[in-house]
């Protein structure tokens, strides 16, 4: 679809609507608006001869949202909402004005409602400090990954896990934190002695409500691990399959050994581990019947929670280099599918974010059963607490609203590693004044 602007800073708005609606190559847009089919000037939209006056950004996405609908037949559940954290808008705006504004279905507006209900039972203070912690190594790169991580086994971990040490203990939080998060990366590819000397350097100097270890992968997991990390204090840790479909998750690069996460995910729940699981809706060369077999086996295994993330096609992955964008129409079936699973097994939805260039404009959500809910979780989505983050690429944000990134390569961490310290603190100290 060819698509004239008469004003480039509505380039973004028009993008996000027609993302809804169409694959990034066929949205094309054009300095000749004769050429055009649709044709967005200051003030109206005009497409076939038919003008759309227009006064606000809110309704030209509107405007061109039914356009669309009138073309593809298809509506999408979230409407025109593109924001990644449409939970916000409770606070200012009521399920109706919700629905009216954005165009949202009935499914999605109970989904916020539940997503609302759910945190409100965490009792998170904003005066709280949290603590992220970042291990940015992995075995490989899946083809849909664009952190900046450190792939193979060749690079020195043992440098960097004295550096976040010396971070750990240089920092000037409160000894009583909130939550404690370390992921990355895959944080469980360190050795176990490595993950050790991190956990005590923690338990010396804070005590936290939750503690989360990011261990994604079987591949980098064994039962001495798993002992370690729950001597160390850890009580739930994040065992991420994204599919058990094995040739999908062979063509991302990334591999799964069943009988051994089986026995994983057995050991850790035999220590008390609360269990999440990522997957990811809309992967390549999974159809929606592909993706049906993860609820076969879910159904036996029940983790506490599960996040389902909708895929979003990101710079800097392999995904995007390749022009891959995801199995869109089966994605909007497994998104119902999931939503027919979770209800038959009592999960709950508890945090809930969206991303740029999200598949079929749908969404990311965790769910919990039992009242699992992770803290960490909702504090950093619903940015509703102060969090530190320490390690290379590591990202701080204060209740404030102020930020802090870490430098982004281990060259410019090490060597700037006072300086970005000091930085921290000064950011510690006007919260706590």
């Amino acid at each position: 679809m060819k698509i004239y602007l008469d004003d480039e800073n509505k380039r973004k708005i028009a993008y996000d609507i027609l993302n809804i609606f169409l694959d990034h190559e066929e949205i094309n847009f054009v300095e000749d608006e004769n050429q055009a089919d649709i044709k967005i000037k200051d003030d109206l939209v005009n497409i076939s001869g038919r003008n759309f006056p227009y006064k606000t950004n809110q309704d030209l996405k509107g405007i061109l949202y039914d356009i669309l609908v009138e073309k593809t037949g298809y509506q999408s559940p979230w409407g025109t909402l593109t924001g990644s954290k449409p939970s916000k808008l409770l606070k200012n705006k009521s399920l109706s004005e919700i629905k009216n504004i954005y165009k949202l279905s009935d499914e999605k507006l109970e989904l916020l409602e539940k997503v609302a209900e759910n945190q409100d039972r965490l009792d998170i203070s904003p005066d709280d400090f949290n603590l992220y912690i970042n291990i940015p190594f992995c075995p490989t790169r899946c083809d849909y990954c664009s952190y900046p991580t450190l792939i193979g086994a060749h690079h020195d971990k043992g440098d960097y896990v004295d550096y976040l040490i010396e971070e750990i203990e240089g920092v000037n939080l409160p000894e009583k934190l909130d939550a404690i998060y370390i992921g990355g990366g895959t944080p469980s590819y360190l050795t176990g002695p490595q993950i050790e000397k991190i956990l005590v350097a923690i338990n010396k100097k804070f005590t936290y409500k939750e503690f989360t270890f990011e261990a994604g992968r079987e591949d980098t997991l064994d039962f001495e691990k798993l002992k370690i990390l729950k001597d160390g204090g850890v009580s739930r840790i994040s065992l991420n399959p994204q599919t058990f479909n094995g040739e999908v998750l062979k063509k991302l690069n990334r591999d799964i050994d069943m009988d051994h996460f089986l026995d994983i995910y057995k050991a850790a729940k035999d220590l008390g581990f609360i269990v999440n699981m990522d997957f990811i809706v809309g992967l390549e060369g999974e159809s929606a019947d592909d993706f049906a077999k993860n609820f076969e086996i879910l159904k036996n295994l029940l983790p506490d929670n599960i996040t389902f993330h909708a895929l979003a096609i990101k710079s800097g992955s392999k995904y995007n280099e390749a022009g891959k964008t995801g199995q869109r129409a089966d994605s909007l079936k497994i998104a119902e599918k999931i939503v027919d699973f979770t209800k038959k097994y009592s999960y709950q939805p508890y945090y809930l974010y969206r991303q740029k260039n999200i598949i079929s404009n749908l969404e990311n959500v965790g769910y919990q059963r039992n009242n699992t809910a992770q803290r960490y979780n909702v504090i950093i989505n619903e940015e509703i607490g102060s969090i530190l983050g320490l390690g290379m690429n590591a990202n701080s944000k204060m209740i404030s609203g102020k930020k802090f990134r870490n430098p982004r390569n281990l060259r410019d961490y090490y060597q700037d590693f006072e300086k970005n310290l000091s930085a921290k603190n000064e950011l510690i100290k006007e919260i706590r004044r």
